[in-house]
């Protein structure tokens, strides 16, 4: 069995995934009709995963088969937000915390089966071109990394990061094109205190997020020092952490990538925009709340906020009313075109719709310059013939 895309499970793959999640067979059976567990394949490799939360595993949890075993690869639990950093940190934590940069890209588990690295997205999909980036960065180094912490146990957890994949792609200096950081280990789906992680990549040369400072949950001021620092780099923000994770970890985020997001989400706006716009102007909310902001500060907020939400948008629909298509382009680089045709599959059995507007060759890789179609495209001249819009 080869390629890559969905597969009708046969009655021994859902004994398997049954046995190893601890479920009913007919529950399984009962899932896998809805899709809430999605069988797959990868270049040979049979696997499921977890569309939400199932007995007790994360949503993005998947298991790996064949016959006679199975290996459970744990999603990736949620990370809580703050919104009032000076309230959050003292309450929830339980002395020192760790306070560790978030890097604005992808989660991606990267796990090793029979020698093969294997890289997971956090919706529990094994994708082909983030496995073969990894491979080509960093295979014999994470490869030796799980083998000496005992591949059966552990699992890399990271962020892709660079401008070269089709999911989140902000410019980072450090990783231009692509780069994969580290920021936890998990051991049978627990995570290691952070300095576990730091020993072990750093003794095989694989990048970790960078740790920012470890400070005491009170010291308020020190992490505004760390978060202002963020801000004037137009980084994305923080990862809080407890030493010896006694406690869950709580992420924050700075402005400049609270208001970035929010333009971002808005070009369009019919897709993302509700959920960009919202869940940004909350966290603004806060933190004009905390920062006690008034008057001309409050003013500025407010325009910077709403410039960023109108102009993408005005863009958008203004393009569509010339005739134009809304699309997102991006540069991929594949081995071969066999590589690329099959990175096309993946994203069509996703219902991802992708084209490929031209190809080119750098350094021995093909690299093609892939147009990711958008919905609002279609939904924006719908409203601009009818003048009407299927939002009330």
């Amino acid at each position: 069995m080869s390629g890559v895309g969905w597969v009708q499970p046969e009655p021994w793959m859902v004994d398997a995934v049954a046995e190893a999640l601890g479920l009913e067979r007919e529950r399984v059976e009962s899932l896998a009709k809805h899709r809430t567990i999605r069988f797959r394949v990868f270049r040979g490799i049979l696997y499921a995963s977890l569309r939400r939360e199932l007995g007790g595993y994360p949503e993005g949890t998947v298991v790996i088969f064949g016959r006679g075993w199975s290996r459970v690869v744990h999603g990736y639990p949620p990370i809580q937000r703050m919104v009032l950093p000076s309230v959050a940190l003292p309450r929830h934590f339980v002395d020192r915390i760790v306070v560790e940069e978030k890097l604005n890209g992808y989660n991606v588990r990267v796990v090793l089966v029979d020698g093969r690295l294997l890289a997971v997205t956090r919706g529990g999909f094994i994708c082909p071109y983030t496995t073969d980036r990894i491979e080509r960065l960093l295979g014999g180094r994470l490869r030796e990394m799980l083998r000496e912490l005992g591949e059966e146990e552990h699992v890399a957890a990271g962020e892709v990061i660079g401008l070269e994949n089709p999911y989140t792609r902000y410019y980072y200096p450090e990783a231009p094109r692509f780069g994969y950081f580290v920021f936890d280990i998990f051991r049978s789906g627990k995570p290691l205190p952070p300095r576990v992680r730091d020993e072990a990549t750093e003794k095989h040369g694989v990048p970790h997020v960078p740790v920012l400072g470890v400070l005491d949950k009170g010291d308020i001021e020190g992490f505004r020092s760390i978060v202002e620092a963020l801000e004037r780099r137009g980084r994305e923000g923080v990862v809080v952490k407890d030493p010896e994770y006694r406690v869950h970890p709580l992420k924050y985020t700075t402005h400049a990538t609270n208001v970035g997001d929010i333009r971002l989400g808005m070009r369009f706006f019919m897709e993302e925009g509700r959920g960009f716009l919202f869940s940004r102007l909350l966290r603004e909310i806060f933190r004009a709340y905390e920062q006690g902001l008034q008057g001309p500060r409050l003013e500025k907020l407010a325009t910077e906020i709403g410039l960023a939400a109108l102009e993408p948008a005005l863009e958008t629909v203004r393009l569509v009313a010339a005739g134009e298509p809304v699309y997102e382009e991006f540069e991929l680089e594949f081995e071969n075109r066999d590589r690329l045709e099959e990175f096309l599959e993946y994203m069509q059995s996703l219902g991802v719709d992708v084209v490929v507007a031209g190809t080119y060759e750098r350094d021995g890789m093909l690299v093609a310059r892939v147009r990711k179609m958008r919905d609002t495209w279609l939904q924006v001249r719908r409203m601009l013939e009818t003048g009407l819009t299927p939002i009330d």
